[in-house]
């Protein structure tokens, strides 16, 4: 008599490669929208929303305590209003800017970036500049114009040595200064109209892998790419790589494993890529519910505890680093005392701690395989020989497989996902 095929038991209720924050640390709302703005500010208007940064700034760190970490100043382009929108810890928030050419003012501003040292810089891209802001006491100040001419800047990132990158679109380069505003080089090569641009280098505290690399989104948002720092191209992919071609990188965000983040503002979604810019997965669509996006533009990632803050055209969203998994199948199903064993295929979208455990038909424990181990992003291929704990080839029957994934860090690192199918003995 054949024995029965596989059967899979999916706990897949909802995407949750992002998850959205417990009510500990959002008071329920993790979706900022022109109601809840005007609440605060009165009559304030919401106008092209843009970049976004979120930083711990080394003004408000308490050194003598890691437990005030995860309060970021989270700073937002609001661009038709030439304007800065960012918090004030825990208190409020502030605006910063208004349109115009003058100091203090801005025009059609696009990304923004932070460094720890108080710095912010901003691409005011109607004025044909890099603007550098200076944060102390909660607050905003400007400082001076960093970087000038350049024509219409769009994005601007900054690594931990305050060499500050912002791109050209129309002279398809990127332009990389010193803290001072000198310039060190200029990247032009493999390029074609940059936009959004995200760096992160070997001294950054909360880079898992220490490499050191840029990504440039750029061929009219359609290809993202990845260069060293000195401007060697080393990867790319672009919508047809993924196989939608109506998308359109809008910004980008590096994490604390060097995937990166790109939102998209035509198929209203985030794409998450590996740091080798291996597709991994696509997280939302358009709407207004839990999970979903109207036109997302600008991103950033907290690396430490790996909190994404995200705007789109009505606002902004919070959420969680998290973790999609998915069991694809046992091959084979069923074994026999001559041929035993069998290859646990799974996917996951970041890298997870994997736990994988074979029980018998009584619940009773029959081995464990994976005690929680590391394990990268993407297929993943995991075998059992067929045999349990003391090396015996299992006896003929039903056997359970559970397979048990969760984050190894940050704030969703209660998160688990646990996945179960059955493979039979012979």
């Amino acid at each position: 008599m054949p024995f029965l095929g596989l059967t899979l038991f999916l706990f897949l209720a909802e995407e949750t490669t992002l998850l959205v924050p417990p009510f500990s640390h959002t008071l329920g709302i993790n979706r900022v929208s022109p109601f809840y703005l005007n609440l605060y500010f009165g009559n304030f208007r919401i106008d092209d929303p843009q970049g976004i940064v979120a930083i711990k700034f080394r003004d408000d760190d308490d050194t003598t305590t890691t437990r005030d970490d995860h309060i970021l100043t989270i700073l937002a382009v609001n661009s038709g209003e030439g304007q800065i929108v960012y918090n004030q810890g825990l208190s409020g928030i502030e605006i910063f800017g208004r349109k115009g050419t003058g100091v203090g003012e801005f025009l059609f501003p696009k990304g923004i970036t932070a460094h720890r040292d108080n710095l912010v810089f901003v691409a005011d891209w109607g004025n044909d500049r890099i603007v550098q802001l200076r944060y102390k006491g909660k607050k905003l100040y400007w400082d001076k114009v960093f970087f000038s001419p350049v024509s219409k800047p769009y994005g601007v990132a900054v690594d931990s040595k305050k060499n500050v990158y912002f791109t050209e679109p129309e002279s398809s380069r990127i332009w990389v200064c010193d803290s001072s505003g000198q310039v060190i080089r200029m990247i032009k090569e493999d390029l074609l109209n940059p936009t959004a641009i995200a760096v992160i280098d070997k001294d950054d505290p909360y880079n898992y892998y220490g490499e050191d690399f840029l990504a440039v989104v750029d061929f009219k948002n359609k290809r993202l790419q990845k260069f060293t720092l000195s401007g060697r191209l080393l990867e790319y992919t672009d919508v047809r790589g993924i196989g939608m071609r109506e998308a359109e990188f809008s910004y980008i965000a590096i994490d604390y494993y060097g995937n990166i983040f790109a939102t998209d503002t035509v198929l209203s979604c985030i794409h998450k890529f590996d740091r080798f810019l291996n597709y991994l997965t696509s997280f939302g669509k358009e709407g207004s519910g839990k999970g979903e996006f109207y036109k997302p533009r600008g991103i950033t990632i907290g690396r430490k505890y790996g909190q994404v803050f995200i705007t789109e055209k009505t606002g902004g969203q919070y959420y969680w680093t998290g973790l999609d998994s998915y069991l694809l199948g046992f091959f084979p199903d069923s074994f026999t005392r001559e041929k035993p064993g069998t290859t646990i295929a799974l996917y996951l979208t970041d890298i997870s701690e994997v736990s994988f455990s074979i029980y018998d038909e009584e619940g009773n424990i029959v081995r464990e395989i994976l005690p929680f181990t590391t394990t990268r992003a993407g297929e993943v291929l995991i075998t059992w020989d067929g045999r349990d704990k003391n090396g015996e080839i299992v006896k003929p029957g039903k056997y359970r497989l559970q397979i048990i994934c969760r984050l190894p860090y940050g704030g969703g690192k209660r998160f688990k996902k646990e996945m179960e199918g059955y493979v039979y003995a012979q």
